[in-house]
């Protein structure tokens, strides 16, 4: 979950990039093909195919529809009209939306111990990303864009939950490999519609870069990390790790550009790292 983490600290600040084509769904297609054919291969390799019983697919069209099409095409569609710094800060709900799904849905209430870590990783993760200037979220203009952010939140955090009782029968190759299956006939239409812009993307060497990079580390292995992570630690404890993400991308500018951290990131770290510690608490202290 950590290096899932690492890699998707950078997929903002990428999507701001090819927002500038203006067409989001064509992005997240070409971008899920290319994790399609790694994944195809990972499952081959592993010799993991096997036959899904007809009762079982609606779950597998539930994750396609929320985690691969709507979460990823909402999510561009809204950093054409917001910023990444917003689009990560609205991001930071998901460990909230995942438990408040769990409690509606489910009747499954978090210990108090863990609830108290998630809300302590979203203060932190919102120190990271707003540099310390909290008030900033009270000012945060609520337009499309941002509307459409959070909506790929809450499929995400539906994915996470559907995702987490699949895998109770399925392994996280098998359903990550057969919802990212699915999710690409969801977005392939997309391609007939825009051919203009999906040969202008094409025959963009930066954006295949990207687009490769984002398939292969972003899709492809980042959700598989998740969701080995959802099978080992739980749908509240995996959301939990994604408030690292601000935290890496910060410390991905510091490294590779040069950029300095304030005070107010460092504690803000330090704030996310103490929320994880209080999330797997309960788990530990029943391993001990």
């Amino acid at each position: 979950m950590l290096l899932a983490c690492l890699v998707w600290g950078a997929t903002p600040t990428i999507g701001r990039l090819l927002a500038s084509y203006q067409a989001p769904f064509v992005v997240v297609c070409l971008r899920f093909i290319i994790a399609l054919v790694f994944l195809l291969w990972f499952t081959a390799m592993a010799r993991a195919f096997i036959a899904v019983p007809r009762r079982q697919w609606w779950r597998f069209v539930v994750c396609a529809a929320s985690g691969i099409w709507l979460h990823n095409g909402l999510l561009y569609k809204g950093l054409e009209s917001t910023t990444a710094t917003t689009a990560s800060i609205i991001l930071a709900l998901i460990a909230i939306l995942v438990v408040l799904l769990d409690v509606v849905c489910y009747r499954r209430y978090p210990a108090r111990v863990a609830t108290a870590g998630v809300s302590l990783c979203f203060i932190g993760a919102s120190f990271v990303i707003t540099d310390g200037r909290l008030g900033e979220l009270a000012a945060l203009r609520i337009g499309p864009g941002e509307i459409l952010v959070f909506l790929s939140a809450l499929v995400w955090a539906i994915y996470s939950v559907v995702g987490r009782d699949l895998m109770t029968e399925y392994s996280p190759l098998v359903v990550t490999s057969y919802a990212t299956a699915l999710g690409v006939l969801m977005l392939s239409p997309a391609l007939a519609l825009e051919p203009a812009l999906t040969q202008a993307i094409l025959s963009d060497p930066l954006a295949l870069g990207l687009m490769g990079f984002l398939g292969l580390f972003g899709s492809a292995l980042g959700f598989l990390w998740y969701a080995q992570a959802l099978a080992r630690i739980g749908t509240v404890g995996t959301s939990a790790y994604m408030n690292l993400t601000p935290v890496f991308g910060v410390g991905t500018a510091m490294l590779v550009l040069g950029e300095r951290a304030s005070p107010a990131v460092l504690g803000g770290g330090l704030l996310v790292l103490g929320g994880l510690i209080l999330v797997n608490w309960p788990r530990t202290a029943r391993a001990a």
